[in-house]
């Protein structure tokens, strides 16, 4: 044995009872307290696909798309009036300013600049109307036959009635304000509405008309 060796085995002969001697760490038993119970989640889309499985076998998932399919078909053929709209008594006529502040710049997608926040923009300056606005109550037939008989190019707006029948009755096309928000941002209260262009402003005049019936009923008595 070399003299090295020799004075690594004593080394590690020396060493080797401090290492056998140090105290070790052990775990302290605590206990169980309270319930326990195994960790278990549920597989949602498997939860999902056994509801609607037993919904298709129990046969209430036909049901719920049978319904389903029937009110938005009514909602296309009979969308629900614009609240608080009343037939035009008087004739009124009112100016309306289109024009808004632009609250932020607005860019096209390449970034650039249209309109700078805080601009006044008038839309009319830009896009004209070229169809005046006719808006009716779409179950009061004389409102239908004074729009379909105005002169200029119009696009009749409902905001009450059926404009799938109307459609099909008359062979051209019926809008229908969904929500009332034409009625909101134009504040009109009364059918028939006319709304056209008078320069740079809306005019919006209210303009009475009379039922059919009554003024039948009139002229026979």
């Amino acid at each position: 044995m070399t003299r090295a060796a020799a004075m690594m085995l004593a080394t590690a002969i020396a060493v080797l009872p401090t290492v056998a001697m140090a105290p070790c760490a052990a775990a302290k038993d605590l206990g169980v307290r309270g319930a326990t119970w195994p960790v278990v989640e549920p597989d949602l889309l498997e939860e999902i696909e056994a509801r609607l499985l037993d919904m298709r076998r129990s046969g209430e998932l036909a049901r719920l798309e049978d319904e389903a399919r029937i009110r938005a078909r009514r909602q296309l053929e009979e969308p629900e009036p614009v609240p608080g709209i009343a037939p035009a008594t008087e004739e009124r006529s009112r100016l309306f300013d289109p024009a808004i502040t632009v609250a932020q710049d607005i860019r096209t997608p390449d970034g650039t600049l249209i309109a700078a926040a805080g601009t006044w923009i008038n839309p009319l300056e830009r896009l004209p109307l070229t169809r005046d606005l006719i808006f009716v109550d779409g179950r009061r037939e004389a409102e239908i036959a004074w729009a379909l008989a105005h002169d200029l190019p119009a696009k009749i707006v409902l905001l009450a009635g059926r404009p799938l029948d109307l459609m099909r009755r008359h062979r051209r096309p019926f809008f229908f304000d969904t929500g009332g928000r034409l009625a909101a941002r134009f504040a009109i209260a009364a059918t028939p509405t006319l709304v056209e262009q008078d320069g740079s402003r809306l005019r919006i005049t209210e303009i009475p008309v009379e039922d059919r019936d009554l003024v039948e009923t009139e002229k026979g008595d």
